[in-house]
C-alpha cells in the first residue's frame, strides 16, 4: 500500500500517546470533570507539564540551530476570528456534558468504556455534517478569514528564547495549580512510583506526551485528534468511492499518517489498561450516576457530545491537544482564543451540571477509583 511507512509512523506515535493518555488518567470522567469543576487538577498540570516540555525542545533547536535538521519547525494554527468563538461554545459544551474531547473518547473506547462507542460514532457523522456545511459557512465568512498570528510575531521577538521562556512559565503555572489543587484536601491521593499498575504521576505524563508531541513534529506532522478524525473519515469515503472532497479533496502521506494517529489510540489505551489491570466496563460512571444513573441517558448525551465536539474542533480549529497541548508550544494566537473560549465554557457548564451537587460528586470518588472511570 501507498505510504505504508507514514501509517505505520501514526499508529506508533497514536498508540504511544494513547498509552499515556490512559496511564495519567486523561481518559477518566471524573479527572476530567473534576477539572472543569476546579476540584481536581491533575490533568490541567498534566497539560502544562505538556506545553511546557514540548515549548523547551522548539524553543532550544531554535537557538541551538538544529530545528531545521531535524524537522523540529512547529506548525501555525492559524487565527480564525469568530469561528474560534463559536467552535469554541460548541466544543466546551459538549467536552463538559460528556467529560471527554474527542482523543480520550476514542482512548475510553481501547480501555474498554465501550459505551463511549457512540460517542465515536458521534464524531464521524460530526465530520460528515461538517463537510456537507462547511462551504456555506465559508460562505457566510465564518472559515476562510485565517491569519498567521504568533505571540513572538506581535511582540517582534525571535521565536526560540520566547519559547524556552513559555515553557518555563507553564512549569511554574503546573507548579501553583499542584500548590492550589482542592484534591489534594478532598481526596488525600498519595504519590505511588509503581508506574506499571498505577497512575503516573502528572509530571511523568507531560513529560513524556510533551516529547511525544515534539516527536511527531520531526516526522513532519501535527498531533491533534480532530484533524486526525477528520483524516481517517476522508481516507475511508475515498476507499469507498464517496469521498468528502470539501474538507478531504485527496489522500497524501500526512492523511495516511493522521489516520494512523487516531487509530492507534486504541490498541496504545488497550494495552495500558491490560498493563494496568484496569480494563474494565463501566456502563455509567459514578459521577455521573450523581445525576442521573440511566445508561440511555448517558449514551444518547455522548452521541451528541460527540456530535458537536467534532463539529466545535473542526470549526473553531483544534481540539484539546491540537488546540492546546500541541499548540500552545507553537505560541498560535488562535490556539488561545479556541482553547480559551472552550476552557472557559466548559467550566460554566460543568458548575451548572453539578450545581447544587458537586458534594456528591466529591463522594463518588472511592467508586470511580474502584472501576476506572
Amino acid at each position: 500500500m501507498e505510504h505504508t511507512n507514514h501509517l505505520i509512523m501514526g499508529l506508533i506515535t497514536g498508540a504511544l500517546f494513547g498509552f499515556v493518555l490512559f496511564k495519567v488518567g486523561a481518559v477518566r470522567y471524573s479527572r476530567v470533570e473534576g477539572m472543569l469543576l476546579l476540584r481536581d487538577l491533575k490533568i490541567m498540570k498534566f497539560a502544562f507539564t505538556g506545553i511546557a516540555t514540548a515549548s523547551i525542545i522548539y524553543g532550544l533547536a531554535d537557538i541551538l540551530g538544529f530545528a531545521e535538521s531535524t524537522n523540529l519547525i512547529p506548525r501555525i494554527m492559524p487565527y480564525m476570528g469568530v469561528a474560534h468563538l463559536i467552535g469554541g461554545v460548541m466544543f466546551g459544551i459538549a467536552m463538559a456534558s460528556a467529560g471527554f474531547c474527542p482523543g480520550t473518547c476514542v482512548a475510553r473506547v481501547g480501555a474498554g468504556k465501550f459505551i463511549s462507542a457512540a460517542g465515536v460514532v458521534g464524531l464521524v457523522l460530526g465530520v460528515i455534517i461538517y463537510n456537507a456545511i462547511q462551504p456555506s459557512l465559508i460562505e457566510a465568512g465564518i472559515l476562510g478569514n485565517r491569519q498567521d498570528l504568533t505571540l513572538y510575531g506581535v511582540l517582534g521577538v525571535p521565536y526560540g528564547p520566547l519559547a524556552v521562556a513559555w515553557g518555563i512559565l507553564f512549569l511554574i503555572f503546573a507548579l501553583i495549580a499542584d500548590w492550589l489543587d482542592p484534591a489534594k484536601k478532598l481526596y488525600q491521593e498519595k504519590t505511588s512510583f509503581n508506574l506499571i499498575k498505577n497512575e503516573w504521576h502528572w509530571a511523568i505524563g507531560g513529560v513524556a506526551a510533551g516529547s511525544i508531541i515534539a516527536w511527531a513534529t520531526a516526522q513532519g506532522e501535527y498531533l491533534g485528534f480532530s484533524g486526525a478524525l477528520l483524516a481517517l473519515i476522508g481516507w475511508i469515503s475515498h476507499l469507498i468511492g464517496h469521498p468528502i472532497s470539501n474538507v478531504v479533496p485527496q489522500v497524501n502521506e500526512g492523511i495516511i499518517w493522521h489516520s494512523g494517529l487516531i487509530l492507534g489510540v486504541l490498541p496504545g489505551a488497550f494495552l495500558a489498561a491490560i498493563i494496568s489491570g484496569r480494563f474494565k466496563f463501566d456502563p455509567v460512571p459514578p459521577a455521573f450516576a450523581k445525576v442521573t444513573p440511566i445508561p440511555y441517558v448517558r449514551m444518547i448525551l455522548v452521541f451528541f457530545a460527540g456530535l458537536f465536539l467534532a463539529l466545535g474542533a473542526l470549526i473553531g480549529g483544534g481540539c484539546t491537544t491540537g488546540a492546546f497541548l500541541a499548540a500552545y508550544p507553537t505560541l498560535s494566537i488562535g490556539s488561545m482564543a479556541m482553547s480559551a473560549t472552550y476552557f472557559v465554557v466548559g467550566v460554566l457548564t460543568a458548575n451548572l451540571i453539578y450545581f447544587g451537587r458537586w458534594s456528591r460528586f466529591v463522594e463518588a470518588k472511592k467508586e470511580s477509583e474502584e472501576v476506572y472511570d
